[in-house]
């Protein structure tokens, strides 16, 4: 890719390497009227994993669905959706445990913001051939709480090694 107006090369910061869902769920709401719907209150979770070998790669896991707090009949669908997406970042294999823990926060918030992109996208494509109509879902930010009060380090996002997964940390 290259800047249109100095032709120089643009290295991204990070690009998408692949995605999926790995659990999907939606069902109309028997109870639902239309006009009675009420804003659903939705969970969102994100997790962030640097490959233990390679720190050019990164994994985000993303899960979705409505809370248990909410009266289903006034939603249209209950919906829940997980989705993984594989990201590689050209720059870090070079980079110092530093850096990487610096981009970390940037890669978390813009890979969750993306994959959330797609689920909303996902979730209308299979709500609008049902009985309601497409059902979209609410804007969502990403940026942890405590980058939003300027706090030097994001609760939540942390380079060490993680159970589940033997190549990546978390």
């Amino acid at each position: 890719m290259a800047d249109k107006g100095s032709g120089k090369k643009i290295t991204p910061l990070f690009r998408l390497e692949r995605y999926f869902y790995t659990r999907t769920f939606c069902a109309a709401s028997p109870g639902y009227k239309k006009g009675e719907k009420q804003e659903g209150q939705i969970e969102v979770r994100a997790t962030l994993m640097n490959h233990q070998e390679d720190p050019s790669r990164w994994k985000v896991s993303l899960l979705i669905g409505l809370s248990d707090k909410v009266d289903r009949s006034k939603i249209p669908y209950d919906f829940s959706l997980s989705l993984e997406g594989f990201f590689v970042c050209p720059g870090m294999k070079e980079a110092s445990d530093e850096n990487r823990k610096k981009f970390a926060p940037l890669i978390y918030v813009q890979g969750s913001s993306l994959l959330y992109s797609m689920a909303t996208e996902y979730l209308r494509n299979i709500t609008a051939a049902g009985p309601y109509g497409p059902y979209l879902l609410t804007s969502y930010s990403f940026i942890p709480s405590d980058l939003k009060a300027d706090s030097k380090r994001p609760k939540g996002i942390y380079l060490k090694r993680s159970p589940d997964d033997k190549g990546l940390v978390n």
